[in-house]
């Protein structure tokens, strides 16, 4: 079997162990998780097929790709703890070819936006040299990678410890990051796998070159689906007429100044 598919069969095989779990005690708190697990385990399946051992540049792109998982995984887990269920399951949760769907979509698509790192840990030949045989591109998009995962770790505690306190209650962020930008965890998360389609570029030719769906997903999720035009659906609902935030909203960009 392709290498490349059992990349697929690895996650498939996650997402079906962790979804009678979750329907057995109808639970949602392994959700969000099982999606950062899904990409942990493509990078170890893709690092050790690829014997990525001999390779610096390999550990390199296994290791942001761990690093990024790790930082999601503990970011929902907190979130979902703290909530104490996610609202967005409540009308699938107890419907079991529903809650599938939910986890096979999840395996799937975890899989594609996985393809240009995991075309790079499998068919990277490698090397024992060392870090001189990091090419300039790839320098570039670990530079990009690692830019956008510090952004949105930034980003996300900065949200965290402003919802922590109960005088923000109602209120919307508006300084640090969020003062540069609206959506800066969003900026920070399409860098992040831009920088990573950039890293694997050296080892993408013919139908490989599919990987760019990776970046192209990311971007079409967070700014034209699920991303951004949810929380600007919710935001002007909640604080409609007011001037605060109709001037942040009008004066701040949202992920780019000057651009965007």
């Amino acid at each position: 079997m392709d290498p490349i598919i059992i990349g697929l069969v690895v996650v498939l095989a996650l997402n079906l162990f962790i979804f009678p779990i979750s329907y057995y005690f109808q639970t949602d708190r392994l959700t969000d998780i099982t999606y950062a697990l899904s990409f942990a385990s493509i990078a170890v399946y893709g690092f050790a097929m690829g014997l990525g051992i001999e390779s610096t540049p390999k550990i390199i792109m296994a290791g942001l790709i761990l690093l990024w998982a790790i930082r999601l995984g503990a970011f929902l887990f907190y979130r979902v703890t703290k909530m104490g269920k996610d609202d967005r399951f409540d009308e699938i949760r107890t419907n079991p070819m529903r809650f599938l769907r939910f986890f096979l979509i999840q395996a799937v698509s975890s899989w594609v936006i996985s393809l240009p790192f995991l075309y790079y840990l499998l068919e990277n030949p490698g090397t024992q040299t060392g870090w001189q045989e990091i090419s300039i591109v790839e320098w570039a998009g670990i530079g990009i990678a690692l830019t956008g995962l510090l952004v949105e770790a930034i980003a996300d505690q900065q949200k965290a410890v402003f919802k922590a306190d109960a005088g923000n209650k109602d209120k919307l962020l508006t300084s640090g990051l969020y003062g540069v930008v609206q959506y800066p965890n969003y900026l920070g998360e399409i860098s992040f796998w831009i920088g990573i389609f950039i890293v694997a570029i050296p080892v993408l030719s013919g139908l490989r070159w599919l990987a760019i769906l990776s970046p192209i997903i990311i971007i079409l999720l967070l700014l034209f689906l699920s991303g951004i035009p949810t929380i600007e659906k919710a935001r002007k609902k909640k604080f409609a007429g007011d001037k605060e935030y109709e001037a942040y909203s009008k004066e701040t960009a949202k992920l780019i100044p000057g651009v965007y």
